[in-house]
C-alpha cells in the first residue's frame, strides 16, 4: 500500500460560530477543534518524553479532547505520546496515505492499525464517556468499548468497507462513536482487514 504522497481534497470544514467554549486553565493548550457533534473540544498535542513513564494525568480533564494525530510523524509507533492525557494506544501507527482508497479528510496523519491489520486499541486511565473516529476500512468495521473489567458495554457498527471509489453505499471517513459510563479500553477492528482512523476525539463527561 501506497503511504506518503498526498491527495488535493477539499479540507473537512466545521460550522463554528456557534460554538461555546468552558475554560479550563490548567491546560496550557490554547488550542481548540470540534468533535464529531460540532461541540467544543481541546486539542491533545503528543508529548513523547512519556515513553516507558507513569503517565502525568492533569488534575482536571476538559469535557471533549480531540487527539493532534497531525502532529505525529509518519510511520510513528503510537503507544504513550497522549499518555498525559491517560490515553495509550497499542497496534497503531501513524501514517500520510496515499493510496486513493483511504483519502482521509485532514489530508494530515491519520492512525492505523498496524502490525496486526484492521486492529486499532486503546486504553484510558481515568474512564471516559464516549469515544469517536473516522473510519476508512476495506472491511466491516466494528468499534467496542469495555469497562474496567473487561465487560463489553458498548458498540457501534459499520456495515460494509467504505473505500473510496469501491461503490461503496458508505462514504470514507463514516464516524463511529460508542458512548457509555465508564470506558476503560475501546477497540476498533476491521476483521484483518485494512483500517485507518482520523479525528480521534475522547469525552471525559
Amino acid at each position: 500500500m501506497q503511504l506518503l504522497k498526498k491527495r488535493d481534497r477539499e479540507d473537512f470544514m466545521v460550522e463554528a460560530e456557534s460554538l461555546q467554549y468552558d475554560e479550563f486553565p490548567e491546560f496550557d493548550t490554547p488550542c481548540r477543534s470540534t468533535d464529531l457533534n460540532g461541540k467544543g473540544a481541546f486539542i491533545a498535542k503528543p508529548d513523547r518524553s512519556l515513553a516507558g513513564s507513569d503517565v502525568r494525568v492533569p488534575p482536571a480533564l476538559p469535557a471533549c479532547v480531540r487527539l493532534a494525530l497531525e502532529q505525529l510523524k509518519c510511520f510513528e509507533v503510537v503507544e504513550h505520546q497522549f499518555g498525559n492525557w491517560g490515553i495509550t494506544f497499542s497496534n497503531t501507527v501513524a501514517i500520510q496515505p496515499s493510496n486513493p482508497a483511504f483519502l482521509n479528510t485532514s489530508e494530515k496523519t491519520i492512525l492505523m492499525g498496524a502490525p496486526k491489520s484492521g486492529l486499532i486499541e486503546v486504553t484510558f486511565k481515568h474512564p471516559v464517556h464516549w469515544v469517536s473516529g473516522l473510519v476508512t476500512s476495506s472491511r466491516r468495521t466494528v468499534l467496542s468499548a469495555c469497562d474496567l473489567d473487561g465487560n463489553s458495554i458498548a458498540q457501534a457498527e459499520m456495515p460494509a468497507p467504505n473505500l473510496a471509489g469501491s461503490n461503496s453505499p458508505i462514504a470514507p471517513a463514516t464516524p463511529l462513536r460508542v458512548t457509555a459510563p465508564n470506558i476503560y479500553r475501546i477497540t476498533f477492528y476491521a476483521f484483518d482487514g485494512q483500517l485507518v482512523v482520523d479525528d480521534f476525539t475522547v469525552g471525559f463527561n
